[in-house]
């Protein structure tokens, strides 16, 4: 008998579906008590958006806890500064640190060493640094959108596409929910498939576990395979369906594949369904998305003060748009992914770097999300991490437009981007980045960033520059 999660009461949460055609409504459910650390709960709807139109439907969730509770306040938005220069040399001495009992960290020099390689070099980023589950630094710098598409300065609270970092919140919500089911990592994971899926060769021995830690063996074979056999392999329902369908190799050797948490869109869902808890009796593949999102809502973000947490750009909130610093005058992309398009999983959920330092505050130093416990077992087999050594734990997630070719002789002459396939229209890549790292000495960071790297971005790694300014500035 599977444990059921407690519930207060059932909230009708409308996501308005921007360039959407319909509504879609999802029922969510509230747990009370211990499981939220809290006595009670208020909720206050406003459907106009902010603006008057009604457009959006903003669920706010202010839990109010017990004595020695943990509360994140967010920082302010930093006003205008000069950048902190930092020569080859070593500073002469931080202007502050915070003394840890494992040692020290100076702040201001994380912050300046994050400025000095982004400043000037993409078109927007934003960052927060906590230590011990308060922010300690912060900064935003550059545009969320450019003058040409209507003129807004990134800020610490505008919201991105961040990618595969998605990833890594995926990995903690399936730890989560196997645990309050009373499954485990090891848990097979045919018995949560769809009803009515064929399985390939080997796919009933798959554990949460390798698609946790991609070793199910589908990035090898995807190798080996076709153009014919890739062209129904995507991570929407019926590509996922395709994917259970070919065989399977589990705990083969590592080998990253989208797929892999893909799946756990769908198998999240088919869990909460079979506890009894969740607003529908069955999963399709017209609600699936839907579950997962009001899933990690009710269960994830909620509880910590994260509201609306969606794959596409709300009115009621900053959104950055994706860029090519190279060639920022091609314009930006609201790139997002919609309903029935593989959102969640895998990728596409947008928050904002504060959201994202909240959302490692809580993880790290409460029990609100996850048990010490669990946590552990994320941090000791790296799931969701795509770094873990030396006690720091990383993901970065990025997504890039199509490669580019531009043709016009008369601005810098011909510029090709491989792949190149005849008869098709290119654009200038375009970027949105981002990275969360829990790092040593209670520090944890979030960094979110709106185009390519200056050049291209050979060689440039969103969580390499987390962890690069927490070496230059620990001791």
């Amino acid at each position: 008998m599977m444990k059921q999660i407690p519930f207060l009461s059932l909230l009708l949460l409308t996501f308005t579906l921007n360039q959407h055609s319909a509504l879609a409504e999802v029922v969510s459910t509230r747990v009370t008590g211990d499981a939220y650390h809290a006595s009670e709960a208020k909720v206050d709807v406003d459907t106009t958006g902010g603006d008057g139109a009604a457009d959006t439907s903003i669920v706010q969730l202010t839990t109010a806890g017990e004595d020695g509770w943990m509360e994140y306040t967010p920082p302010h938005d930093p006003g205008p500064a000069d950048l902190i220069a930092i020569d080859d040399d070593d500073p002469v001495g931080p202007s502050g640190f915070k003394q840890e009992a494992q040692g020290s960290v100076a702040f201001d020099w994380m912050a300046a060493y994050i400025d000095s390689h982004l400043q000037d070099r993409v078109v927007g980023y934003a960052y927060v640094i906590n230590n011990d589950g308060a922010p300690q630094a912060w900064n935003a710098d550059g545009y969320a959108k450019t003058p040409e598409d209507g003129g807004e300065s990134m800020s610490i609270h505008t919201r991105s596409f961040i990618a595969s970092v998605t990833k890594q919140i995926t990995s903690v919500a399936t730890v989560k929910i196997l645990h309050e089911a009373g499954l485990s990592i090891e848990t097979n994971i045919a018995d949560y498939l769809p009803a009515g899926w064929d399985l390939g060769a080997n796919v009933a021995n798959l554990k949460f576990r390798h698609l946790l830690t991609h070793a199910t063996g589908w990035g090898q074979l995807w190798d080996t395979l076709t153009d014919e056999e890739t062209a129904d392999w995507n991570n929407r329902w019926d590509g996922l369906e395709y994917v259970i369908s070919l065989d399977a190799s589990p705990g083969s050797g590592y080998s990253y594949k989208n797929a892999n948490t893909g799946l756990l869109r769908i198998l999240i869902p088919q869990i909460w369904v079979q506890m009894g808890g969740a607003p529908y009796t069955e999963v399709t593949a017209a609600n699936h998305e839907l579950l997962y999102l009001a899933y990690l809502q009710n269960y994830i973000f909620d509880p910590i003060g994260i509201h609306n947490v969606v794959c596409w750009m709300q009115p009621a909130y900053s959104e950055a748009l994706a860029y090519s610093f190279d060639h920022v005058e091609t314009g930006g992309i609201a790139h997002q992914i919609n309903l029935n398009s593989g959102c969640g999983g895998h990728a596409g959920l947008r928050l904002s770097a504060t959201e994202l330092a909240k959302y490692l505050a809580y993880l790290r130093h409460s029990d609100w999300i996850l048990t010490l416990a669990q946590l552990g077992l994320i941090n000791s087999e790296a799931l969701g991490w795509d770094y873990a050594y030396d006690g720091k734990y990383t993901k970065s997630g990025a997504w890039f437009s199509s490669y580019a070719v531009d043709t016009n002789p008369d601005d810098g002459g011909l510029f090709i981007d491989l792949p190149f396939k005849l008869d098709t229209v290119y654009e200038y890549r375009k970027s949105s980045r981002a990275c969360v790292a829990v790092l040593p000495y209670g520090v944890e960071a979030s960094l979110v960033i709106n185009s390519e790297y200056e050049g291209g971005g050979e060689g440039f790694s969103t969580c390499g520059i987390l962890r690069d300014a927490f070496d230059f500035a620990a001791n």
